[in-house]
């Protein structure tokens, strides 16, 4: 009788099935999905080689969010397009061979947001009474998308899928406001929009335009106002701004247009740069500075008197606060080239005066507040004073000593202010020197509705105009 030895007899039966079990079990396959590039509207996928792993020749079935995008697929990688910015996607990519699923892996991922394209400005280069340049600098997308460009005028569509950043509106009518919008789209349909508003001149034969000007290493321009296209010549008045001013936008709403059409001469307003203070144009007017201002002020001028009819023997010019300073610093460097100037707020420079000579009698009106807390009528550090700079030009234009002094109505009772006007007249040369004393003014553009310390009771343009006119060089 043979006895049997339980424990022996089982792990015969385990050795024995163990070579099966082997042959039964999968490999463990290693599938995976993982991301290798996105951005606001794209994603860049890739994944273990199953053909490595299994041995078998392999394809792979896409889905994205559950809806099959690609099929058949052989490549290791591939790039969803037209994707939703800032959006969490479900992919999930199986493994087949044939038509068997070999094994499947699953990949969440979420598109960087779509930023719009860059803000940008409308700028006008061209305006007249029936048309207006428009041109913005070309946009740019973050993502270097693709833009193009949608142009309405007073909320009507004029020209969509616009490729390029200038377009002319014409057909408008005289003096007229119109609100310009221009959208910038890309791709993705991400918006970033620019407005403005543009009113053509009331004179339907004017030329108001934006020049440029290299000087100096530098891109200079200056706004020119043509009253008429009449190949007569004409003169000419150049307003200098104050500080932080820009010459266009001024140019766009100055009374001196309406002096011109009236009285029939051109008017120019230079730029100045930004040199000694961040974002704010001012004028230079020391020699030791880097900006060469008066250089280029000399040839702004040979450059219109080469593109319009000027008259050179009337040449005037005139500014405020800084601009007035300039008109100083111009007369005192290139006295000879003016008829006449004007200067408002502003004072010589006293490193000018005493280093330097206008050599001719240059007839001078000069207006200032009494009160102006920003120009000090003394004076002040390198300045002189507003009765200092008047004797040194009666001195100079051998002008009497003793002026004629006349007080003007005082229209304005409610602007603060009042005007006596000292008249010191050349009886040789009569190249006069007028003083504009405004009692209690502050610092403003007499005649200026926007401006709290101007006073009222004169209108600076035509003062300034009446004045000029009756001077020509010899």
């Amino acid at each position: 009788m043979t006895r049997r030895i339980p424990g022996v007899s089982l792990l015969l039966v385990i050795l024995l099935l163990l070579p099966a079990c082997r042959k039964e079990s999968k490999p463990d396959r290693l599938f995976e999905v993982f991301l290798m590039d996105r951005s606001d509207h794209s994603a860049t996928i890739g994944w273990t080689d199953m053909a490595q792993v299994s041995g078998d020749s392999c394809h792979y079935e896409l889905y994205l969010n559950e809806t099959l995008v690609a099929a058949d697929i052989e490549n290791k990688t591939y790039t969803f397009q037209q994707l939703k910015g800032k959006t969490t996607y479900q992919c999930r990519l199986v493994a087949l061979v044939g038509t068997e699923s070999l094994d499947k892996a699953l990949l969440a991922f979420t598109t960087f947001e779509n930023y719009p394209p860059a803000e940008f400005d409308i700028e006008t280069d061209s305006i007249t009474g029936t048309a207006v340049s428009l041109y913005w600098e070309q946009s740019t997308d973050p993502e270097n998308r693709p833009l193009s460009y949608t142009l309405f005028v007073n909320n009507q569509l004029v020209t969509a899928q616009f490729a390029g950043n200038h377009y002319r509106l014409q057909d408008l009518s005289p003096q007229h406001s119109y609100a310009i919008r221009v959208v910038a789209t890309d791709d993705q349909q991400q918006t970033t929009s620019a407005s403005c508003v543009i009113k053509t001149l009331k004179n339907p034969v004017a030329l108001m335009v934006q020049k440029q000007l290299a000087w100096d290493g530098l891109k200079r321009s200056y706004a020119v106002y043509r009253p008429n296209p009449s190949g007569n010549t004409m003169p000419l008045l150049i307003y200098f701004h104050g500080a932080g001013g820009h010459a266009w936008p001024e140019m766009q709403n100055a009374r001196f247009r309406d002096v011109a059409d009236e009285n029939n001469f051109l008017l120019v307003y230079p730029q100045a740069s930004i040199w000694d203070q961040p974002d704010i144009p001012s004028w230079n007017i020391n020699d030791f500075n880097a900006v060469d201002d008066l250089g280029f002020i000399r040839e702004m001028l040979k450059q219109l008197i080469n593109d319009y009819p000027i008259d050179e023997k009337r040449v005037y010019i005139t500014g405020m606060s800084s601009g007035g300073y300039m008109t100083y610093y111009l007369a005192f460097k290139m006295g000879e080239k003016f008829a006449a100037i004007a200067p408002v707020s502003g004072l010589p420079v006293e490193y000018t005066v005493h280093n330097g000579t206008i050599g001719c009698e240059l007839p001078l009106l000069h207006m200032h507040g009494t009160m102006d807390a920003i120009v000090s009528y003394q004076g002040g550090y390198q300045s002189l004073s507003v009765d200092s700079a008047i004797s040194w030009f009666v001195r100079n234009n051998h002008c009497n000593q003793v002026p004629e002094v006349s007080q003007l109505p005082d229209i304005n009772t409610t602007d603060g202010s009042t005007i006596a006007v000292y008249n010191y007249t050349g009886p040789y040369t009569h190249k006069d020197v007028v003083l504009y004393k405004i009692n209690g003014g502050g610092h403003g553009w007499p005649g200026a509705t926007n401006d709290s310390g101007a006073n009222r009771d004169i209108v600076a343009e035509y003062e300034i105009w009446n004045f000029f006119r009756k001077y020509a060089l010899n």
